[in-house]
């Protein structure tokens, strides 16, 4: 295989990568995070806490924001067929860490991804992938209502 195949094929892996991004940072996963505070990491897909500063971006600034950071890998498929490689173990790490997650974790993260969920019926199901007894429920709804108004946001928005 050629150098220049390997750039073509580099190219079209970061493509992938960045359609990708697109697509998984406004899903229904993503709109289902922001109604508990969460939202997902730009680079690695994992939930995180919105800060602050966050929940009020501009859509020039996060077109900014996305721009510098998947624009800057467009370089190194230069790097041809060691770009490729990244990229190849790169979904396979993403594919495979559910792997040996508890079944409850694996229908947790399902349902984020494929149903409208409410605040509360989040919060139900973090009760139950957490091993918490049902009647933590309100407690556990509280403490994040409390934490998500420290930050500056508004729960179930």
């Amino acid at each position: 295989m050629s150098y220049e195949t390997g750039v073509g094929v580099a190219f079209l892996a970061w493509v992938f990568i960045t359609v990708s991004a697109v697509v998984s940072l406004n899903s229904r996963m993503q709109r289902n995070l922001r109604k508990v505070g969460m939202r997902l990491s730009w680079l690695t897909m994992t939930p995180k806490p919105i800060a602050q500063d966050e929940a009020c971006y501009s859509a020039t600034k996060v077109g900014l924001k996305f721009i510098l950071l998947y624009g800057t890998g467009l370089p190194f498929v230069l790097g041809s067929w060691l770009y490729v490689l990244y990229v190849a173990s790169l979904l396979i790490y993403r594919k495979n860490k559910d792997f040996g997650a508890p079944q409850s974790v694996r229908e947790f993260r399902w349902k984020l991804r494929n149903t409208d969920m409410s605040f509360d019926q989040i919060v139900k199901e973090m009760v139950k992938t957490n091993d918490l007894p049902p009647e933590d429920f309100e407690k556990v709804k509280s403490e994040l209502i409390f934490d998500m108004q420290q930050r500056g946001l508004h729960p179930g928005h």
